[in-house]
């Protein structure tokens, strides 16, 4: 249990997809103009993540332990994930995918350096699925403060909601587990 929970709190804080890597700044400039819209995609990442982590937890056996074919294993295992949480979630299938697609490289990423195996999979995945929706909530929530803030012409909408999330993810730079 308490590898679960380190692995959970490392992949929300530590290891968050947007803040710490970088990933999914397409989602976060795309979805973040609402907490609705913010929500929805973050519940169908989190959502593919959990499906793909489970189908390699499951077809692990039959992958061959060289890396060359692994990578196209992955690659077909996230495209099925992908395609599988547009229909679990029943979003339209034409923006969201994109999103999806870029935190399942990131989870990709980070089993492969992680060295997890088994269940702790799962809980990678969901760790990184709760920490992205996690950002994309919170991150609406401040777009929406500050659009009411009085900010200098230049810097309104994305300029300084790049700033905001640039000093977020420095904020979680400390944290180490």
């Amino acid at each position: 249990m308490t590898d679960g929970l380190q692995i959970l709190a490392q992949t929300v804080i530590s290891s968050n997809l947007i803040l710490v890597q970088g990933l999914g700044l397409y989602a976060l400039t795309r979805y973040t103009k609402s907490v609705r819209e913010a929500a929805g995609a973050g519940v169908k990442t989190l959502a593919g993540m959990l499906i793909g982590s489970i189908l390699l937890w499951l077809l692990s056996p039959i992958v061959p332990s060289s890396p060359a074919p692994q990578v196209g294993f992955y690659l077909l295992v996230g495209l099925v994930a992908s395609l599988a949480a547009s229909k679990l979630v029943m979003c339209e299938t034409s923006g969201t995918d994109q999103a999806v697609d870029g935190a399942l490289v990131g989870l990709l990423l980070l089993l492969g350096r992680g060295n997890t195996v088994g269940f702790q999979n799962v809980w990678t995945a969901f760790g990184a699925g709760l920490g992205f929706l996690l950002v994309l909530v919170v991150v609406a929530t401040v777009r929406r403060r500050l659009d009411l803030a009085p900010i200098p012409k230049p810097l309104r909408g994305l300029p300084i909601l790049l700033i905001t999330v640039g000093l977020l993810g420095m904020a979680l730079l400390g944290f180490r587990f």
